[in-house]
């Protein structure tokens, strides 16, 4: 293929251009209206795509322009997901957890799959409506807990590792579509084979999966030794945009060296996700890929809501309904069952599995993905689509009545086989609500402290001599090293990032105080603190008396202002001196 050929004409880029600016624009407006309803924006974003497509209003003429953009956003998910999976987060009942998390995907696909074969639906097609409905709203669930005061529930935190099992389960369902599409299309190329006494499509079959697991783990191998310096190197040159580059650049070029070896581009983001998980620079990546990726993943999903025909909303309406009931009773069930199997009560086990019993953005995905290998027909993808979109707008309606119905559930206690289990502790009675349980709790003091310069190390000091836990953030990878190895909890990035304040505690500290000397950036810090974290005390130091205003208008409670610090220090120990001089032996004439 001519390069010349790659380059799009100038009426080409004008298309896209037109094309992309309607995407977004109509998403925002949809999106906007569903958040002002208190509905997730996923659904919004699917349903601009159904407004914009050519089968209804033909505002955006061929999706193909924007196809690409969409392909990026879920090499970015995926690399997302891939820097979240710290499965040390989950210590506490961490076995239980994994194994409610995969009996719970495993009942799901079963029983979705016989009902689908019952119906007459292929056994590859109804597999992979099955893999793709089991799958959970991350996105959505992470929301409701957060919009409850529920963060710190175990309900919330059995669910967070179920969704963690569900991530992990989408990779591979990723990784097994050529398997799948191979035998959906098995019987109509089995004479074919015969006839020209081709190799086995089993044989062949195995052969490539060889290839794959062999090329995938030299990856992973090569990956784990070289992803980590290459980002201290980069680090080191104290550049967040170079970060940024690099980081892009090895979730792409990841992709592409997975492609090489039989296997999809999603897993090689993945993993090369997964490996930088391990380093101290997970948090910073995740916080400066977010909004590139959610701008993306916005493309995405209208761009799948564009391939949607209305027509297979009117025509299967009926079908779309009972699907989306089956989707929530199975669900509920077998992750209510299998959670409560794991060790936990009854009542908690049902909000868990009510917060998950819908479909989720990988659905879509995976819905996508089975598409594009003919695995699934068109109309089958559309009513799967449908299915998701309703079951993400009913799904954060229905926590309300599942803590009424949990509190009838009050005397059903855990499996007797799980006598002692830890995911039965600290859950709600019946007669509390999750928020009114945490709000009990007393909370550890905990400070963080944002910069390790002369003055936030000698406040570290302070506070552990006082035997206040502290966590630090600093943007140095070499001090981050150094006060990791003697024990001191110490992330790198910006204090700025979203991503790197939650993982040093935002939501649950008592205080975050501030003492970077760059005033632009402490400003930026002080605003996003208070956005993420309404009640936390922030403290902050300016160098002028003219920045404190600024600064207490952004959100601190309380300002040092370094050039009032410096004057009563100087006037402080001007008079002591002068003092001293006062009373020296040679002074006195």
């Amino acid at each position: 293929m001519s390069t010349l050929y790659l380059i799009p004409t100038l009426a080409n880029a004008s298309d896209i251009a037109r094309d992309l600016a309607v995407i977004l624009g109509l998403a925002a407006a949809v999106a906007t209206i569903f958040r002002a309803l208190r509905l997730e924006t996923i659904p919004g974003f699917l349903i601009a795509g159904v407004i914009a497509s050519p089968n209804l209003t033909g505002l955006v003429k061929n999706a193909d322009s924007v196809d690409q953009i969409s392909d990026l956003a879920v090499t970015l998910l995926m690399f997302g997901i891939g820097l979240h999976m710290d499965l040390t987060s989950l210590k506490r009942g961490f076995t239980n957890i994994v194994l409610a998390g995969v009996a719970s995907c495993a009942l799901s696909t079963l029983v979705f799959w016989a009902i689908l074969l019952a119906i007459g639906i292929k056994a590859p097609n109804a597999l992979a409506l099955a893999m793709a409905l089991a799958l959970s709203s991350t996105a959505v669930f992470v929301r409701i807990v957060t919009a409850r005061k529920e963060i710190r529930t175990m309900h919330a935190r059995v669910g967070l590792g179920i969704n963690i099992v569900q991530d992990l389960y989408s990779v591979v369902i990723l990784a097994i579509v050529p398997p799948i599409a191979t035998w959906a299309g098995a019987e109509a190329h089995a004479a074919l084979a015969q006839s020209t006494a081709e190799v086995s499509p089993v044989f062949d079959l195995l052969r490539r999966g060889l290839i794959a697991l062999g090329g995938g783990a030299i990856i992973i191998l090569v990956g784990r030794f070289i992803l980590p310096r290459l980002l201290a190197l980069v680090t080191k040159l104290g550049s967040g945009e170079l970060l940024l580059v690099v980081s892009g650049a090895i979730a792409l070029g990841a992709g592409l060296a997975t492609q090489a070896v039989g296997l999809s581009a999603e897993m090689g983001a993945f993993l090369a996700g997964f490996l930088l998980a391990a380093t101290p620079f997970r948090y910073q990546l995740s916080g400066q890929i977010a909004p590139l990726r959610d701008l993306l993943m916005a493309v995405f999903f209208t761009t799948v809501g564009l391939a949607i025909d209305p027509a297979v909303f009117v025509t299967h309406w009926w079908i779309i309904v009972l699907g989306v009931l089956a989707v929530v009773a199975i669900k509920t069930l077998s992750i209510g069952a299998s959670a409560w199997a794991a060790g936990m009560h009854a009542p908690a086990a049902l909000l868990t599995a009510v917060y998950l019993a819908n479909t989720g953005e990988f659905s879509l995905i995976a819905l996508g993905a089975f598409e594009d290998a003919n695995v699934l027909t068109n109309t089958q993808a559309g009513v799967g689509i449908a299915i998701v979109i309703l079951s993400l707008i009913i799904s954060p309606l229905l926590a309300a009545p599942a803590h009424v119905q949990g509190r009838r559930l009050s005397r059903i206690r855990s499996a007797p086989w799980t006598t002692g289990s830890t995911l039965a502790d600290h859950t709600p009675e019946p007669h509390q609500t999750p928020s009114d349980h945490d709000d009990s709790q007393p909370k550890p003091r905990h400070i963080i402290v944002a910069g390790f310069g002369p003055v936030g190390r000698a406040l570290a000091e302070r506070l552990e001599r006082l035997k206040i836990p502290l966590t630090v953030i600093e943007l140095n990878p070499k001090t981050v090293q150094r006060q990791t190895h003697i024990g001191r909890r110490t992330i790198y990035g910006d204090v700025t990032n979203p991503e790197v304040l939650e993982s040093a505690g935002v939501h649950h500290a008592d205080a975050i105080i501030i003492t970077i000397p760059d005033q632009e950036v402490a400003m930026r810090a002080c605003q996003v603190v208070r956005s993420i974290a309404p009640h936390i005390f922030i403290a902050v130091r300016t160098g002028f008396l003219s920045q404190a205003m600024h600064a207490r208008h952004l959100g601190a409670d309380h300002v040092i202002v370094e050039e009032l610090a410096t004057a009563q220090a100087m006037e402080n120990e001007v008079l002591a001196k002068l003092r001293e001089r006062s009373i020296a032996p040679d002074a006195a004439v």
